[in-house]
């Protein structure tokens, strides 16, 4: 049994559900949200992680709360998760898989600190920055700021949560470019536009168009980032500059709507469930050996 843990009704989760299905294999959803969550995750002998660092923006702090209980309640019974867990705090914090990345030497942008809003200081900071939720994604909270006296007009309405400050890298060339890789491999490359107040996201209006001439350096660089973070799929935004190709936001749980897979050409959520699958019938076929060998 394979149990897809989520928080959020999103399409994508059920598709991924079907999919999985499709190969034959049986798997339900666990709602984190729900406290029968710990006796379904027993259950099972694959967990696939859909919790979204978003989830505190839609008032799911269960899921958040209860998502390292489950890790070790995993571990102890010897339940494999995917992503592996590590990756699951990668994805809420991008503090922690930003210093992670700059340390094994990929550009990212300089980080100024986490702050509360009304704790942040306009004189730490270095402009143009950008603030947004340490834990958060889909642009929610998501602010650029130009100068020191833009500051407080700016944090005065958000949410008492956790706010990274991080350098801002202009997009010079007028797009973000978004990678779905899938079992070491960048299986999607997208041009996202970027709107007038310089954010760059789906619901913002942002146009996106495949990206078919892509550096190779790029490639590298998304794929050894999701090796160095324990992602096996999940998705990357990177900016490209003259200077380097600088990875600004990486996301261990990867969305997409209905009408993505026509608009791309790409099923995300189908060759998602062909990589699970494939990894679940590895791990059918390892435990069937080690039995053989006792």
């Amino acid at each position: 049994m394979v149990g897809i843990l989520y928080e959020s009704e999103e399409w994508s989760s059920y598709k991924l559900l079907e999919e999985i299905q499709s190969f034959g294999i049986e798997a339900c959803l666990i709602s984190l949200e729900e406290d029968h969550a710990f006796e379904l995750v027993n259950s099972c002998d694959l967990l696939v992680s859909r919790i979204f660092a978003s989830a505190q923006f839609r008032a799911h702090h269960k899921s958040l709360e209860r998502m390292p209980e489950v890790i070790k309640q995993a571990e102890c019974k010897g339940i494999p998760i995917l992503n592996p867990p590590r990756a699951h705090f990668y994805e809420t914090s991008k503090a922690l898989s930003t210093a992670i990345l700059k340390q094994k030497g990929i550009a990212v942008p300089d980080v100024y600190g986490v702050f509360l809003p009304n704790e942040i200081d306009p004189g730490s900071l270095r402009y143009p920055c950008i603030i947004k939720p340490d834990c958060g994604g889909r642009t929610t909270c998501t602010v650029i700021i130009s100068e020191a006296e833009a500051l407080a007009g700016a944090v005065a309405e958000i949410p008492a949560v956790s706010m990274i400050a991080e350098e801002y890298i202009r997009p010079v060339y007028g797009y973000i470019t978004r990678v779905e890789v899938i079992g070491g491999e960048c299986r999607l490359i997208l041009k996202r536009s970027v709107t007038a107040d310089g954010l760059s996201a789906y619901h913002l209006g942002s146009a996106y168009t495949h990206y078919t001439d892509c550096p190779e350096k790029l490639r590298q660089t998304a794929v050894r980032a999701m090796e160095l973070l324990n992602i096996e799929f999940g998705s990357l935004d990177i900016i490209e500059t003259e200077r380097d190709f600088y990875i600004i936001d990486v996301n261990a749980v990867s969305n997409a709507s209905e009408d993505n897979t026509e608009m791309f050409g790409f099923d995300l959520m189908g060759e998602t469930a062909a990589y699970i699958a494939e990894r679940f019938r590895e791990m059918e076929k390892r435990n069937d050996d080690d039995k053989r060998n006792i």
